[in-house]
């Protein structure tokens, strides 16, 4: 009896390990392999304005594209990736401020590259040179396996080297003041000339003048501005009232855009012109000349006065002096 129960339950044990063991085994076919790291970005190219058209980025420009082109190196494809670009001086966004935001469209497969346009702006003071932003990257990993997909939310940092030229397309040279000294309340001449010396006209090319020194600014608008062709231009300024003696700035300032990539570029330079008061004169009257004939007569005529009493007058009673 004792014999029976023991084979019963052995037999049962033995199943229900079995059991168990099929399902495991089940269970480890179907479920998905799940990488240990999540995928890896590296940025291969960070360039300003477009596929076929790189341009040059520089203090000044306002609405520039600025292409950030990443590679998978990990072993999983990625979708629905987000960039977020963090800003810092001299970069702001459209809106001043400090973050920028692009999306890319599509899958990354390992190895694969995809590319995201960001627009910035670079502040008019900004030092020319190679500056590194973080970008941060939110994506969907993707994790297959036997009969299943899933999709898990990872997010990743990478940096992003950025540079600025110090070198612009529109040019400002020739500039001259005339006269290099004026009084206060006078007027003068500041002229110069433009020229474009990239590969492509310049359109809404704007020129203004400003300083401290004048009763009012003076802009001009000149309109398109072709490559190697000088544009020359000119103001008629007048300085203020009641200045002091003393040299101020005088500043150029410049505005065009790029229209087949939206991008407004600028550029400055700074001259002076000398206010001096002008001082006036005095030179002393000189006593008008005489003829030795006109001393000798007043010579006689004071020794009469003082000898005889006489006057000038009274000599001229007698005859003696006058016409």
């Amino acid at each position: 009896m004792i014999k029976v129960r023991v084979d019963a339950f052995l037999m049962a044990a033995l199943l229900i390990i079995s059991l168990s063991f099929s399902v495991f085994s089940e269970v480890s076919a179907q479920a998905p392999y799940f990488p240990l790291k999540p995928v890896r970005f590296k940025v291969v190219k960070a360039v300003w304005g477009d596929v076929d058209d790189e341009i040059n980025a520089a203090p000044g420009d306002v609405n520039i594209p600025l292409l950030v082109t990443i590679q998978n190196i990990g072993n999983s494809t990625t979708t629905g990736l987000s960039m977020k670009l963090i800003l810092q001086q001299p970069f702001t966004n459209m809106s001043g401020g400090k973050y920028a935001y692009a999306h890319y469209e599509g899958s990354i497969s390992p190895g694969m590259t995809g590319t995201s346009r960001f627009i910035l702006n670079i502040d008019p003071d900004a030092t020319p040179g190679e500056y590194t932003l973080k970008m941060v990257i939110s994506y969907l990993m993707v994790v297959t396996g036997v009969g299943k997909t899933l999709y898990m939310a990872m997010e990743t940092e990478v940096d992003v080297p950025v540079l600025i030229m110090g070198t612009r397309y529109l040019v400002i040279y020739s500039v001259g003041v005339s006269p290099r000294e004026v009084q206060p309340a006078g007027n003068f001449t500041v002229s110069g000339t433009l020229v474009n010396t990239g590969s492509k006209s310049l359109y809404n090319v704007n020129v203004s003048i400003s300083s401290p020194a004048l009763i009012r600014g003076s802009s001009m608008f000149i309109g398109q501005v072709d490559p190697n062709i000088p544009r020359p231009f000119s103001f008629l300024l007048q300085v203020r009232r009641g200045l002091p003696n003393g040299t101020f700035p005088l500043r150029i300032h410049v505005t065009y855009q790029d229209l087949s990539l939206g991008v407004t570029h600028m550029n400055s330079i700074t001259t002076a012109v000398r206010v001096q008061q002008r001082q006036i004169a005095f030179k002393p009257v000189k006593p008008a000349e005489r003829s030795p004939v006109e001393m000798i007569v007043e010579i006689i005529l004071r020794l009469l006065q003082f000898f005889f009493g006489f006057s000038p007058s009274s000599t001229s009673e007698y005859g003696y002096g006058g016409t």
